[in-house]
């Protein structure tokens, strides 16, 4: 999840969630796609993403005006169509986007969904495409609870100014990585790796490396 406070630089956030949700046309395994928001900044925040989202463009991957392009298949973009009518249909409210490109290739309208809640396509199942699902948390606490409501646990974005309070909260939270104030990314340096059903075990830093070896255990009675 995306989690943004009350206390984060609202216009950072923005710029960085775009930038999470939409590259690749949303198909990459550790991005964002629920954005957690805490309720004073709510209607700013989506306010200010869904104006920064209009803005994308569709189109032809070597068009370097181009912003995001297809989905990879036909199939994966009826998919995604379906979860987001889906969502609408359980009470979802589309702020931007939601339809099926026409003409070649598969694409779809970089899409934004408020009023996301529990028991939602949106919520409860991975879309892996250009959607960003927005959900209003009352308080920290309650923040966290949503966020760690998944069945997955890849990585998690944490947005505030208070770095005491981002460490504390990030221990709270049922991730494989947490990245405060940023999004999530491959680093050589950290380990990269889920919990839950985001699968087991790590890659990358000295723990990837331990993934290729064996613990052995060798037990010895000097005086048998």
């Amino acid at each position: 999840a995306f989690i943004v406070l009350a206390d984060a630089d609202i216009d950072k956030a923005v710029a960085v969630g775009i930038k999470a949700r939409f590259q690749n046309a949303g198909q990459v395994c550790i991005a964002a796609k629920r954005f957690i928001l805490e309720r004073p900044i709510a209607e700013e925040l989506a306010r200010k993403f869904v104006a920064a989202a209009a803005k994308i463009k569709t189109g032809d991957p070597l068009d370097e005006t181009t912003t995001i392009g297809p989905v990879a298949r036909g199939d994966l973009r009826d998919g995604i169509h379906d979860q987001v009518q889906r969502s609408i249909a359980s009470g979802a409210k589309l702020l931007l986007g939601g339809k099926k490109v026409d003409g070649p290739g598969f694409f779809y309208e970089p899409t934004v969904l408020a009023d996301v809640a529990p028991g939602m396509a949106a919520f409860d199942e991975e879309i892996f495409g250009p959607v960003a699902a927005f959900t209003v948390a009352d308080d920290l606490d309650h923040a966290i609870a949503l966020a760690n409501q998944s069945e997955y646990g890849l990585s998690g974005n944490l947005w505030t100014s208070d770095m005491t309070k981002a460490r504390e909260i990030a221990t709270r939270l049922e991730t494989g990585g947490v990245f405060i104030n940023g999004y999530s990314a491959s680093n050589p340096r950290l380990p990269v790796g889920g919990i839950k059903k985001s699968g087991y075990g790590r890659e990358l830093s000295h723990f990837g490396v331990r993934e290729f070896t064996n613990a052995q255990g060798v037990w010895v009675k000097e005086n048998p």
